[in-house]
């Protein structure tokens, strides 16, 4: 069968419904499968970047890879910045983009370009993808599809590129079959039973613990499991931007948002806890301050599926190295709510920052208050499913201020900072519902 018929079959089987695009030469066969031979969806973006943050927001609503097509050269490169966003948020999408033909390519040529719009976009996007790869041979295709979709998904979530050339494209495949393979998750076993342990003990020893909450455990989609720690451990959560939506704002646990530009009483409370458990952040320098050895100045046990993340910047931290659901499952069937109870002092002291620190006085002046104007928005958008915020101030007054609701999402572009995310986004996300 010819290959682009089956990379169209193949996404359909995956579940695929919606492919974002701009159309170009180098994709046209891809986007005749696709639209003879499946009832996948092709939305038509105005822009390539438009095409990669719609599927960006779309992976972070399903937790299913999200898929953009570009054409070659500049339709590529327009990706990046949409690729990077999902790479440096952790969330799950395919990019495949088209190429001129083999005997159009300079392979080991000491010359910049030979075919028109030819474009090495697989070394551009590698360091900035899971996995990124030419193909070159129409009988590879099967296994690249298969392992393209698991490596998306599999431990901390992110994009997969693959480019394929318009003859490979339009050539045929012999094998139709799907290959698929069971996986075990390439996360390493660590020793997460011992430090559990040494974890409950200091729980019920601390004063003044905290968690904070980072952006693993919305790509986890562990909500469930994450309401049931909670309720065990009793324990007061500040979270990073873009775990603004992990906890409901009217939630008593929940304290605010932490960083350079977050909450002041979340922030004092950040520098007042005597135990800190991080749950699924990286600690980037906005949350923390340069001063790390400030940081450093109580016990801090980080969770998280990426060892390298841990005693990254900050040092010293008790690693628990494990996807976010494997810990909460293990931790809230081990330990009984008993153990745990709430530290009034603590909670009454931190409600007092809050009342001192308000949120709605940051900004002293004429006209619209931003903080004030981000709590009524909210009080009016109670049947609203997601907020989608763009970079700049606003989104800092947005993530200050907002009050999420039970299963609203807070969408916005953290690692990358990408201007222009809001509107395309927000086509992914809201297709993401059907």
């Amino acid at each position: 069968m010819k290959v682009s018929d089956f990379i169209a079959q193949y996404l359909e089987k995956k579940g695929v419904k919606y492919v974002f695009e701009l159309s170009g030469g180098m994709i046209t066969h891809l986007l005749d499968s696709i639209h003879q031979l499946t009832s996948i969806s092709i939305i038509t973006m105005h822009h390539e970047q438009s095409a990669a943050f719609a599927a960006d927001a779309y992976g972070r609503v399903k937790g299913i890879p999200g898929v953009a097509l570009a054409t070659s050269g500049p339709g590529a490169t327009n990706l990046l910045t949409g690729i990077g966003s999902c790479y440096f948020d952790s969330v799950p999408a395919i990019f495949i983009t088209g190429q001129v033909n083999t005997h159009e390519q300079k392979r080991e040529k000491k010359i910049r370009q030979l075919g028109f719009q030819e474009t090495d976009i697989v070394s551009m996007a590698k360091h900035i993808t899971k996995f990124s790869y030419k193909i070159d041979r129409p009988e590879d295709i099967p296994q690249i599809l298969e392992d393209a979709f698991r490596v998306a998904v599999d431990g901390r979530p992110g994009p997969v590129l693959l480019d394929i050339p318009m003859d490979i494209q339009r050539g045929n495949i012999l094998n139709n079959q799907i290959v698929e393979q069971e996986q075990e998750s390439n996360i390493p076993p660590c020793n997460i039973i011992h430090n559990l342990d040494e974890l409950v003990k200091d729980l019920a020893a601390a004063s003044k613990p905290l968690l904070l909450v980072g952006r693993g455990v919305k790509a986890a989609f562990v909500k469930k499991e994450f309401d049931v720690f909670l309720q065990l451990t009793q324990l007061p959560v500040v979270t990073s931007l873009l775990a603004i939506d992990a906890i409901e704002y009217a939630n008593a646990q929940r304290i605010g948002f932490i960083g350079s530009y977050g909450n002041r009483w979340a922030n004092i409370a950040l520098g007042d806890c005597d135990l800190l458990v991080v749950l699924g952040s990286r600690l980037d320098i906005r949350q923390t301050g340069a001063d790390t050895k400030y940081f450093e100045n109580r016990k801090i046990y980080h969770i998280d599926c990426e060892e390298s993340e841990i005693n990254n910047r900050i040092q010293g931290c008790v690693p628990i190295v494990s996807d976010i659901k494997t810990f909460l499952n293990d931790f809230n069937a081990r330990f009984s709510q008993s153990l745990f109870s709430k530290k009034e002092n603590w909670f009454n002291y931190l409600q007092s920052l809050r009342d001192k620190w308000l949120d709605t006085n940051e900004l002293k002046g004429e006209g619209i208050n931003p903080n004030s104007f981000i709590h009524v928005l909210s009080a009016n958008s109670l049947s609203t499913f997601s907020y989608l915020v763009d970079v700049g101030a606003h989104q800092m007054w947005s993530a200050q201020s907002i009050e999420i609701k039970k299963d609203q999402l807070f969408l916005t572009s953290g690692g990358m900072g990408a201007m222009g995310f809001a509107l395309p986004a927000a086509i992914g996300a809201c297709l993401a519902l059907d």
